[in-house]
């Protein structure tokens, strides 16, 4: 396993190095703006600061962990043609070897870029003298990402590459309707009536005891949902391998 995890860092250096800045730089954006707004000057955070800081910080740790994982697409691209498959079907691990090899760099990929904002984020925290808080946006943004892995892997194992891209396009598009339509025609009474700005009273919302309960499940669901795609994507290598050209 440990050589089948070295071939997918080797082949996919420059695609992991990418992911591995982009998460550097967003964390690094973050990082300058608490010092030239608040430690350089001196100044504690105030409530008017907070909606900024927030949409903010939400923003860079989206786009931390978004970017990265548009790339995922190279790590199935180099193997597939008969040859490779041929091969990977030989090695003594076989192809649930060849195939958890991916889900294994894709998790660990991940669990580096969520180190990464960990750290950030601790750093931002002591920076605005414990104002800010982003644990449960960095868990639940990493639970979406394996998520949405869990779900795309198949169909890149079954139909190729660009089929698999294309279902999580069609899977984020539908979340992204869905909550537009909640957003005209749903009922938004607990966040148009909050003495806050909605920012804040959808923060407040997402923390508040029954969310926070479901939310808790969330991350349990995606790690579920990977492992079972692992298991699924296994099964079906082999008749994905019939589809691919010399």
């Amino acid at each position: 396993m440990s050589g089948l995890l070295y071939k997918n860092f080797r082949l996919n250096l420059a695609s992991m190095i990418f992911s591995l800045i982009t998460a550097a730089f967003c964390c690094l954006t973050m990082l300058l703006v608490c010092l030239f707004a608040f430690v350089l000057p001196g100044k504690t955070p105030e409530a008017d600061d907070m909606q900024s800081l927030t949409f903010g910080f939400a923003a860079c740790y989206f786009l931390a962990f978004w970017l990265p994982s548009m790339a995922s697409s190279t790590l199935f691209q180099v193997d597939e043609s008969k040859t490779c498959c041929a091969f990977a079907m030989s090695l003594p691990q076989g192809a649930k070897g060849h195939v958890e090899a991916k889900y294994y760099y894709i998790l660990i990929l991940n669990l580096s870029i969520m180190f990464i904002t960990f750290v950030s984020d601790t750093v931002t925290a002591m920076m605005t003298g414990g104002m800010t808080d982003n644990t449960l946006v960095i868990v639940l943004l990493f639970a979406l990402v394996l998520l949405l892995s869990a779900i795309e892997i198949p169909f890149m194992i079954r139909f190729g590459s660009q089929r698999g891209m294309a279902i999580k396009g069609a899977v984020v598009g539908g979340i992204i309707i869905f909550a537009l339509l909640y957003l005209l025609f749903g009922d938004m009474s607990w966040l148009l009536e909050s003495d806050n700005d909605p920012l804040t009273a959808l923060m407040e919302w997402l923390q508040s005891g029954d969310m926070v309960f479901w939310l808790s499940l969330f991350p349990y669901v995606s790690v579920i949902a990977y492992y079972l795609s692992c298991r699924i994507s296994v099964k079906i290598y082999r008749k994905g391998a019939e589809n691919y050209e010399q």
